[in-house]
């Protein structure tokens, strides 16, 4: 009877799974992480935009204070992801308003 060795194809058989495998799995893993990273920092900046609202007047103070709590945890942003939040809190607050100003009652 004749004895045939499978270890070198199992061995291959394996190797090409991995690779496979791998091929998939990494990239699928990459973009995972930086989509949750990416949600992570726009709230962060949206947090931030909100802050700089209630403490500041001055555009030019808020968007200030925003960079620097932004550079202070290592973090660069472009201008137009602090912009897309300041938009969000204006359409926020004039929806808020608008509701506001249909709820006024006298009470009568």
């Amino acid at each position: 009877m004749m004895n045939i060795d499978l270890t070198p194809i199992l061995q291959a058989l394996i190797g090409l799974l991995s690779a496979a495998v791998t091929m998939k799995l990494v990239p699928w893993l990459k973009a995972r992480t930086e989509a949750q990273n990416g949600e992570m920092l726009r709230a962060l900046v949206k947090t931030l935009v909100f802050a700089a609202e209630q403490l500041y007047r001055s555009g030019e103070q808020r968007l200030s204070y925003v960079k620097r709590e932004l550079e202070k945890r290592g973090l660069h942003v472009d201008i137009a992801v602090i912009e897309a939040a300041v938009c969000e809190l204006k359409i926020l607050f004039s929806t808020n308003n608008q509701k506001n100003i249909g709820d006024d009652t006298d009470g009568d």
